[in-house]
Parts: C-alpha cells; sequence; structure tokens
C-alpha cells in the first residue's frame, strides 16, 4: 500500500505496473502539501485515515 498525493496518482499507478504491483493499493490525498500548515495536514490524515486502514486491511487479507 502507498500514498500519493492527487497530482501523482496516475505517476504512482504506472510506477506500480511497471514494477509488477498493479493491483498495488494507493490511498489518494489532495496535493500539494508543501505549503499546507500542520494542522491542515492533520486534518487531512483524520479525513484520510478510514481510508488508508481499509487498504491495509483489504491487502492483508489476500
Amino acid at each position: 500500500m502507498t500514498i500519493c498525493s492527487t497530482a501523482f496518482t496516475t505517476l504512482g499507478r504506472a510506477q506500480a505496473r511497471a514494477l509488477g504491483h498493479a493491483d498495488l493499493p494507493i490511498a489518494v490525498v489532495p496535493h500539494p502539501f508543501g505549503l499546507r500548515s500542520r494542522e491542515e495536514i492533520r486534518q487531512i490524515a483524520e479525513q484520510c485515515v478510514d481510508d488508508v486502514v481499509g487498504l491495509v486491511s483489504k491487502a492483508g487479507s489476500k
């Protein structure tokens, strides 16, 4: 499982396929991160945690 921002999702999926992991779960978070405050990043993380847990659980059950 990997986490990728919206700007790099296509690249992340292509890289996963190229490395033989076409079914790699990818959690997508909003882009960009560089100019966000710690509080904004914390809010994004809290919003995405359920997706990440779901993807990890799904990957672990295979």
